[in-house]
């Protein structure tokens, strides 16, 4: 189920996003997120989805875990050209519902293939990519469509990321490698088995000291068994361009554990 929100900013729904001119495409998000002014296409935000505000980032197809970090001037999912195709430039390969823009003009549309000329090199490679809750990725990255970035794993500046990166990992370099992992494998063990990003911490900020891991991390695995954690459930968007305006509907069910 779904309600359109008319005469709604994107700011009262809980999106941080400039005039939105740099939303393509279908924009899914938890409240509240802040891509800023970066460039999106067919992307989902989970709550607390930050974007550096300094540079431009292009996403493509990708789908942010909550409390997912992310820096500026990075390149996420973008789109691949065929290699073994008699021609790598989209007139061999596309189709009108990809690429829309290049579809406006008649010389393009005398060349390339019509949307009912079957499937296309589009359909058969991998088109989502996965950036995991409360990861963060460096600025200045490159990750490779389809790639699945980990829960709570950090990518280092720079990074080409061609891999999935486990959860909680550290990976630097062209191409990316994992040094190390941000905590103990213990440690690890035991957040990703409490999965604090399912859950409202508001009421307990007065209660904890996030530069404390472990004592942190003890507090609520015992407000968890204790039955104090409460679902998060953020109240959900989506925006998409409807004959050239933007709509926003609202949407009965977050997008993750729902």
């Amino acid at each position: 189920m779904q309600d359109d929100i008319k005469g709604y900013s994107l700011l009262q729904c809980g999106l941080v996003a400039d005039d939105g001119s740099g939303i393509n495409g279908r924009l899914a998000f938890e409240r509240p997120a802040w891509p800023q002014a970066h460039r999106l296409k067919d992307c989902t935000l989970g709550a607390f989805t930050f974007f550096n505000a300094a540079g431009v980032t292009c996403a493509y197809r990708v789908h942010f875990g909550r409390y997912s970090q992310i820096g500026e001037s990075s390149i996420l999912g973008p789109p691949e050209h065929p290699q073994d195709y008699f021609s790598s430039h989209p007139f061999a390969f596309t189709r009108p519902q990809y690429m829309p823009s290049m579809y406006q003009l008649d010389d393009f549309v005398r060349l390339a293939p019509e949307a009912d000329d079957g499937p296309s090199y589009v359909d058969t490679v991998p088109s989502e990519t996965y950036i995991g809750h409360e990861a963060y990725i460096g600025a200045g990255c490159f990750v490779k469509r389809g790639v699945r970035i980990g829960n709570g794993a950090t990518i280092g500046a720079r990074a080409v990321v061609t891999r999935d990166i486990p959860d909680y990992a550290i990976a630097i370099g062209a191409p990316a490698r994992v040094v190390r992992l941000r905590f103990s494998e213990q440690i690890v063990e035991r957040f990703q088995k409490l999965q604090w990003w399912r859950y409202d911490l508001a009421p307990f900020k007065k209660k904890v000291d996030y530069s404390k891991v472990e004592q942190t991390l003890a507090f609520f695995e015992q407000q968890l068994a204790d039955g104090q954690l409460q679902p998060l459930r953020p109240d959900t968007y989506c925006v998409r361009h409807v004959n050239g305006e933007r709509v926003v509907e609202k949407r009965d069910r977050p997008l993750y554990f729902a």
